[in-house]
C-alpha cells in the first residue's frame, strides 16, 4: 500500500469537538442578560399601560362630573326671582342644608345659590381635618306645564292658610301638571317664597300643608304663604353637590323625584380628597363664599346673603385619590378644575 492511498482513507475517529464549560456560562449569562432585559421592558410596559388607564379614568370619572355640575351651575337662577326676595321661616335653609344657622330670628332670603364653605369633615383625605366644600342651585324646571313647548306659571286665582295653606288656580290653569312633594315657587309683586304640595284637590287646588319632606312649608297667620301676595307658581328644582365624609361627591336632588323623600342622592365620584368652590363676583373679586360678610366667617351679624346673587363666575376644584398604587407605591392621583359662567344670575330671568 502506497503513502498516497493511506492519506485518501477516511477517519474513522470519533468526533471529540463540542461546548466547553466558559461557553456554556457564557451563552447562559447572555441569555438572562436578554431574558431580564426583555422582561424589563415588558413590566415597564405594563405598569406605563396600568398608569395610563389608571390616570385615564380618573380623569375621565372628573370629567362626567364636572360636566354635570356644570350645567347645573349654569342653570342656576333660571327662571329664579333673583332680584325680588324669596324668604321662608327663619333658619330652614339651614336646617336643610347643613349650614352655619344665621345669628338674626328674621326670616331667611334664599338666593339661587347657596354656598357652603368647608362644610364636612373629610376623613378620607390623608391630610387631617381637611374639610369640603358644597353648593346649593335653584332653578326654574323647564319640563313644568311645558305643553305649548315652553315652560309657562300657572295663574293663581286665591290662596288661603286653612287647612294648612292652599292655593286656588285659574280656571284657565288647573293643577294637571302639578304634582304631590314637587317644590314649588310662588311669587308676586311683594316677593315669592317656596312651598311643596303636600295634596292636590278637585281640578284647581293645591294644598301646602305643615309637615312637608323638608319642613319649608309655614302656614297660619304668621305663616310665609299668608305675607306673600302670591298670583303665580311654578315648579323649581333645588339640588345641592357635595362630599361625604368618606370622600364620595354626592349629587341631591331636593323633593320633585320621589312621592314622600326629602330627597335623593346619586353618587358622582368616589374617593375624593377635596372638593372647593370659587365664587367670582360682579367686581371681580373671589370669594370662598360671598354670603359670610366682610369677616368671610358665615353665621355672624354681618352675612349677607344676597350677595349671592351678585355671583358671576363658580370655580370648581375636585381631586381625587385612587386605591390602587404605582409602581413606586404611591396612589393615583387627579385633579381638575373648572369655571362655569352663571349667566342667569345677571338679571331676571323669570
Amino acid at each position: 500500500m502506497n503513502s498516497s492511498s493511506i492519506k485518501n482513507q477516511p477517519n474513522t475517529k470519533p468526533d471529540e469537538s463540542g461546548f466547553s464549560l466558559l461557553e456554556l456560562l457564557v451563552a447562559m449569562s447572555i441569555f438572562l442578560i436578554i431574558s431580564a432585559t426583555v422582561w424589563g421592558l415588558l413590566r415597564a410596559a405594563q405598569q406605563g399601560r396600568s398608569t395610563v388607564t389608571e390616570q385615564t379614568q380618573l380623569a375621565k370619572n372628573l370629567r362626567m362630573s364636572l360636566n354635570l355640575i356644570s350645567r347645573d351651575a349654569y342653570n342656576a337662577g333660571y327662571g329664579y326671582p333673583a332680584a325680588s326676595t324669596v324668604i321662608l321661616a327663619d333658619n330652614r335653609i339651614s336646617t336643610t342644608l347643613g349650614v352655619p344657622v344665621d345669628s338674626d330670628t328674621t326670616r331667611d332670603t334664599v338666593p339661587p345659590v347657596i354656598a357652603g364653605n368647608n362644610i364636612t369633615l373629610n376623613t378620607f383625605n390623608q391630610t387631617a381635618n381637611t374639610r369640603t366644600d358644597q353648593v346649593t342651585f335653584l332653578f326654574k324646571d323647564q319640563t313644568f306645564n311645558a305643553g305649548s313647548g315652553f315652560s309657562q306659571p300657572l295663574q293663581i286665582a286665591t290662596r288661603s292658610t286653612s287647612s294648612g295653606g292652599v292655593v286656588e288656580l285659574a280656571s284657565t290653569s288647573g293643577n294637571a301638571s302639578c304634582r304631590i312633594n314637587d317644590l314649588y315657587i310662588l311669587t308676586g309683586q311683594t316677593g315669592s317664597t317656596l312651598g311643596v304640595a303636600t295634596g292636590l284637590s278637585g281640578a284647581n287646588t293645591i294644598q301646602f300643608a305643615n309637615g312637608d319632606a323638608v319642613g319649608f312649608n309655614q302656614t297660619g297667620l304668621a305663616g310665609v304663604l299668608n305675607t306673600i301676595s302670591a298670583t303665580s307658581i311654578y315648579r323649581v328644582r333645588m339640588v345641592t353637590y357635595y362630599v361625604t365624609a368618606d370622600g364620595t361627591l354626592m349629587r341631591r336632588e331636593f323633593v320633585n323625584v320621589q312621592p314622600t323623600a326629602a330627597f335623593v342622592d346619586e353618587p358622582l365620584v368616589y374617593s375624593v380628597e377635596n372638593f372647593q368652590i370659587q365664587y367670582v363676583m360682579d367686581n371681580g373679586t373671589i370669594s370662598d363664599n360671598p354670603s359670610a360678610g366682610p369677616d368671610g366667617v358665615a353665621g355672624n351679624a354681618d352675612d349677607v346673603q344676597l350677595n349671592l346673587t351678585a355671583v358671576r363666575q363658580i370655580r370648581f376644584t375636585v381631586s381625587v385619590r385612587s386605591t390602587e398604587k404605582n409602581s413606586m407605591g404611591q396612589p393615583f392621583k387627579e385633579s381638575m378644575t373648572t369655571t362655569v359662567s352663571t349667566r342667569n344670575l345677571g338679571y331676571e330671568a323669570s
